[in-house]
């Protein structure tokens, strides 16, 4: 069984964020186009609106949860959207990602967030199994959504 340590990130993990966002993105289909200089600017920036914590054992970064800040206007509460769950393949089913959302419920806790949500793709049944077996409850009421987009 691996040992790892969870730790808010830091800018020079950056590139190993980069990564794992690149293989997050693949395995839904996708291409990411994020710079490090917008990672520098959504994790560490004046104003940022992210937070990144990572897994590692010893030296090497094997997980990273990538948290939006955000705000229910109405009821003016704070709340975290982890956003990005990333595990390494080999070593995955330790505990890494557990520990994670761990992590990040605890900062929540620690500056006043009364929730946090964590999404998965409708196609990803392990990752289900996963967040129902931690014991976090499932949002079936949250309405449809929509969105806009804006061509470049």
């Amino acid at each position: 069984m691996t040992t790892f340590s969870i730790t808010p990130a830091a800018p020079r993990d950056l590139p190993h964020i980069q990564a794992m966002i690149r293989c997050l993105s693949a395995f839904h289909g996708d291409e990411a186009e994020v710079t490090l200089e917008q990672l520098q600017d959504f994790f560490f920036g004046d104003h940022a609106p992210a937070l990144a914590f990572v897994a590692r054992d010893g030296r090497e970064i094997v997980g990273y949860a990538g948290v939006l800040k955000k705000l229910q206007i109405h009821s003016a509460r704070i709340g975290f959207d982890i956003q990005h769950l990333y595990v390494a393949e080999r070593s995955r089913a330790q505990g890494v990602g557990r520990a994670l959302i761990a992590t990040v419920r605890e900062n929540a806790e620690e500056v006043g967030a009364k929730v946090v949500t964590i999404g998965t793709a409708p196609d990803n049944p392990t990752a289900h199994a996963a967040y129902r077996a931690m014991g976090l409850e499932e949002i079936t009421d949250a309405g449809p959504r929509f969105r806009v987009f804006h061509d470049k």
